[in-house]
């Protein structure tokens, strides 16, 4: 029995325990932290479920009262409907003296605890102080030299931002920022920009501006700077490239702050007396003044500053170095080297002399690998526009076997003297040139009647196999051999006899001859006779004023005499029987021998040919002539000489 009562009572003391927990006094919303701007209506908001104490707010720590109107405080209620358990807190025409932290409480009671809301801050923002910046509305500052300018706005709720700018452009470095306690909650920003000033900061505006949360737009104040430096200097040429022999003016140009200037110039480091203007004249400019280094220094008070120009002076391409000849061996490389000066700089082409075809640019022309075509002269010219050109000469000999430029047929006449050539005409020089024929070699030197000499000519060296009183038997080949260092060469020359010029082309030049005489004195004859009548006044009778009317022009033309008939004379020949046996020096043969041309002796009818390439390679052949008449185009009609001999012609 007394363990059904404990239960029972344990029961019934659950169940009002219980009930009391339902019934609890409890936060159904509680207050957050607000910020407003002074001035403004604040709300912290607070609901209360199953109110069974005192409900009331506090500040600080500090209660305000339960009553709604919150008496002493008349800016403070609170309101929200009681039924429902809501106890907001509304503060109008906020103060900063409201600022604080605001707690909503209901007092405990004989059964229930009182309790407590979370802390909420009301914070009050106020704006600060129009910016202000120190130093004022002009800062005077010197290029290059560190200066701190310094912005502040005060008494700010909180502490204003401040930023710097230039020229629309934000400053972010360089600039320190600090919040000084102004009392009152309130507080001072402070921005210090340092500033390393250049020449182009002068006259840009710096920029404060601040802010604060307060504030509805930003604020700002502005300073321009006064850069102080000295003189930015540039030097000028006028022209800019100056001709040879010309004059030129170099002007000195500055910006300067203070902007009053000195100026002194100089001319490769040497002060130049009583040039002391903004312009510097110099006449009669020589190439030697090219590169030349003129220096301007300008001054002011706060210091000196200076520029320098390189005078350009133009002028045509002048030779630094040329290697005037290069020899080489066959298979190895070639380098050509010609140096030029000018101004502007010339422009090099190389060609090979008698082509127009470029080979290359520049100081030097490469052959990597050469053989004996290579040899010849080279020419490197030199270019400046507007200045001229120039040209060297470059000789390149490639060292090869020997070359045997001789004619393959030469000619003789029975019974006379003859002579066989044989010219090597490349580099090196032989060392051993020889004769061989029926079993017989001769370098120098006398076999019977065949005497071997050698000598040294323009274009080689020559050796001459003479046969004297030629015989039938001696029109045969002959084998000519030159060693050199870098091998050996033969050539096959064929000795033939010279054929007689036909007695009818030698009467035939005669007629001719004799035909062209007769011509020339009946030229002169007539010549002297028509002077001498001039003279004795019988060939013109004197002039007389007569006026002739002519009314029948046809009647008229009647009535002139005709002209005298005049008589035309032609000069044909089909050959030309000039002599041309007087002896040549050094061999060249006679102008109207074409370069690799033929041409024969019509007194023996032998034929000729120039196998070179230019009169100046031909060789020299000294107390040796040739007897030429007529290129060998012409040598095929020599049997019709007789028949066509030198007419003169009447028309």
């Amino acid at each position: 029995m007394r363990l059904l009562t404990t239960i029972v009572a344990s029961l019934a003391l659950a169940g009002l325990v219980a009930r009391g927990s339902a019934q609890d006094q409890s936060f159904r919303e509680e207050p957050d932290s607000v910020t407003h701007r002074e001035g403004e209506t604040a709300t912290l908001r607070c609901a209360i479920d199953n109110v069974a104490g005192i409900v009331q707010w506090t500040k600080d720590n500090f209660a305000l009262g339960s009553d709604r109107e919150l008496p002493g405080y008349p800016r403070f209620t609170i309101t929200g409907d009681v039924n429902r358990g809501e106890y907001n807190l509304v503060v109008q025409d906020t103060l900063l003296e409201d600022d604080g932290t605001y707690q909503c409480q209901a007092s405990p009671t004989e059964t229930q605890q009182g309790i407590r809301s979370q802390n909420a801050q009301l914070t009050i923002y106020l704006p600060p102080d129009d910016p202000v910046i120190e130093e004022g509305s002009s800062v005077s500052v010197i290029a290059g030299q560190p200066k701190n300018v310094t912005c502040r706005a005060d008494n700010g709720k909180p502490a204003a931002t401040l930023t710097w700018w230039k020229d629309g452009q934000e400053i972010t470095e360089g600039v320190t920022y600090i919040t000084e306690d102004a009392g009152e909650k309130r507080k001072n920003g402070v921005s210090i920009l340092t500033l390393n000033p250049s020449v182009d900061d002068h006259g840009k505006v710096l920029t404060c501006r601040s802010n604060n949360p307060a504030m509805d737009a930003n604020k700002e104040t502005t300073t321009q700077l006064n850069v102080e430096h000295t003189p930015v200097v540039v030097v000028q040429s006028n022209p800019p490239l100056v001709e040879e022999g010309s004059s030129v003016s170099l002007s000195c140009e500055s910006r300067a702050n203070p902007g009053e200037v000195n100026y002194q110039w100089k001319k490769d480091g040497v002060v130049l007396a009583g040039e002391n203007g903004q312009v510097l004249r110099l006449n009669n400019v020589r190439r030697e003044d090219n590169l030349q280094v003129f220096t301007c220094d300008a001054t002011n008070a706060v210091g000196t500053n200076s520029a320098n120009i390189t005078l350009s002076v133009q002028y045509g391409p002048e030779p630094l170095k040329t290697t005037e000849q290069v020899i080489v061996d066959r298979g190895t490389s070639a380098t050509l080297v010609c140096q030029w000066s000018g101004n502007p700089s010339p422009t090099i082409m190389w060609t090979k002399k008698g082509s127009s075809s470029v080979l290359g640019t520049g100081d030097t022309l490469t052959f990597p690998i050469v053989d004996q075509s290579h040899s010849g002269a080279y020419e490197c010219t030199a270019v400046v526009p507007g200045s001229g050109e120039d040209s060297r000469e470059v000789v390149l000999v490639v060292n090869g076997p020997p070359i045997i430029s001789s004619f393959e047929v030469q000619y003789a006449s029975s019974g006379a003297e003859g002579q066989i050539e044989c010219l090597s005409s490349n580099s090196p020089p032989p060392s051993r040139m020889a004769w061989t024929w029926n079993g017989i070699m001769l370098d120098t030197g006398t076999e019977g009647r065949f005497t071997a000499e050698q000598r040294d000519v323009h274009g080689g060296r020559l050796s001459v196999l003479t046969v004297s009183k030629v015989q039938a038997a001696d029109f045969a080949d002959y084998n000519c051999t030159v060693w050199n260092r870098l091998g050996l060469t033969s050539k096959i020359i064929t000795l033939r006899q010279k054929e007689p010029l036909p007695l009818a082309a030698i009467v035939g030049g005669a007629v001719a001859g004799l035909v062209l005489i007769l011509v020339i004195v009946l030229l002169v004859f007539v010549f002297c006779h028509r002077r001498r009548k001039k003279q004795d006044g019988q060939e013109t009778p004197p002039k007389e004023k007569v006026e002739i009317i002519h009314r029948d022009h046809e009647a008229a033309k009647d009535k002139v005499p005709p002209p005298p008939p005049q008589r035309k004379y032609y000069i044909t020949a089909d050959y030309d029987d000039r002599d041309y046996s007087s002896k040549t020096s050094l061999g060249a043969p006679p102008p109207w021998t074409p370069p690799g041309g033929t041409y024969q002796d019509y007194k023996n009818g032998n034929l000729y040919s120039n196998p070179y390439n230019n009169y100046s390679s031909y060789p020299a052949v000294s107390e040796h002539s040739y007897e030429r008449a007529s290129i060998a185009s012409r040598a095929s009609r020599a049997s019709e000489a007789q028949k066509k001999p030198r007419m003169m012609t009447h028309v």
